[in-house]
């Protein structure tokens, strides 16, 4: 995890109490030791020293519907949980932050295995996740067939396709991207980024070398271009626009703008963080109001307040929200609604 995280998750906690600041992400501690080696045949090393792509690669994006393993909201709130079909996939706080799936009505629920999951995606009848030293691995969603994938410390894991998309902190936080099947790492970009969002053959990323403003670059690596001029974070991308959150006193809120760089315009006024997008509705922790929930719709009309909690991490799987709550450290999950509070064990 990058200090400048660090800092800025310890900054969140203040400004719940003190003042409104921006976005921050979490440094989680996992205990347990790999259980398995790095194959060679990954085709990588410590170093990571593969080539950037060249800009007359041939590959055809991922651009097929159902096959994005888990939304850039979720990924944004580190991918905590996921819907895939019926079954919601998640991180069990209430067993020690463990893998589980249960069923949309609630029913069947299940241990995956005993890793603690985040950033987690589902393509097809795999689950791809970070773990254990921070690590990528990918299961079957019936717990079977355990793999790694990538062995080396990552951040940010997005899936499309056949491709799993990542921030690699073990080469100094560019993206990289690596086949679904250990194969074919390459480099996307040179630039030290912080989170990420692919939509069609772009990536729109934050650049750390940049003091966080938004760039776009081709999944091949190619066409690179600067975006806004704003420290933004939470980047979700819908449609032609770019949803996302500066941080700060006089310029806080929520803001959009166009995925070529015009049309920005701000619509919420909230200091706010952990956005997420679910079709018309964005969903944050609205930060002058002790992290509680909050929607509102993405024309900036309809502001209502989902819950009493003081929340982080919001993910959305179909019609639930899973959050953790700051209050007493434990998961929680509430329909889209504001109804239904219960724990997500």
């Amino acid at each position: 995890m990058k200090p400048f995280k660090l800092f800025l998750i310890s900054l969140i906690i203040l400004a719940i109490f003190i003042t409104p600041i921006g976005c921050a992400k979490e440094s989680e501690t996992i205990l347990e030791e790999p259980e398995e080696e790095v194959e060679e045949s990954n085709g990588e090393s410590e170093s990571m020293k593969e080539e950037i792509v060249e800009e007359t690669s041939e590959e055809e994006p991922a651009e097929v519907a159902g096959e994005e393993g888990n939304g850039a909201g979720n990924n944004g709130n580190f991918g905590k949980a996921t819907l895939s079909a019926d079954w919601i996939y998640y991180q069990n706080s209430y067993d020690e932050g463990k893998f589980y799936k249960i069923k949309t009505n609630g029913s069947e629920r299940e241990k995956i295995n005993d890793d603690t999951p985040d950033y987690i995606n589902v393509v097809g009848d795999w689950i791809y996740y970070r773990s254990t030293m921070a690590w990528i691995y990918k299961v079957k969603t019936d717990g079977s067939e355990r793999e790694i994938i990538n062995g080396d410390e990552t951040d940010f894991v997005s899936v499309m396709g056949d491709w799993v998309y990542f921030v690699s902190i073990s080469s100094g936080n560019k993206i990289y991207k690596i086949k679904t099947d250990g194969s074919g790492l390459e480099k996307i970009s040179d630039d030290d980024s912080g989170e990420f969002s692919v939509a069609g053959d772009w990536i729109y990323y934050n650049n750390n070398d940049d003091g966080d403003r938004i760039y776009k670059i081709k999944t091949d690596g190619s066409g690179r271009e600067k975006i806004n001029d704003d420290m933004s974070y939470y980047i979700n991308v819908v449609g032609d626009w770019i949803y996302y959150t500066i941080p700060g006193v006089d310029a806080a809120g929520i803001y959009k703008i166009k995925t070529d760089g015009s049309g920005k315009e701000k619509i919420n006024d909230d200091p706010s963080y952990c956005i997420n997008i679910l079709g018309d509705w964005i969903y944050y922790g609205k930060l002058d109001d002790n992290a509680k929930i909050y929607k509102f719709k993405t024309d900036g009309s309809g502001k209502e307040k989902i819950n009493d909690d003081m929340s982080l991490f919001i993910n959305i799987a179909g019609d639930w929200i899973y959050y953790d709550n700051l209050d007493d450290h434990l998961a929680y999950r509430i329909k889209t609604d504001g109804s239904e509070r219960q724990p997500a064990d």
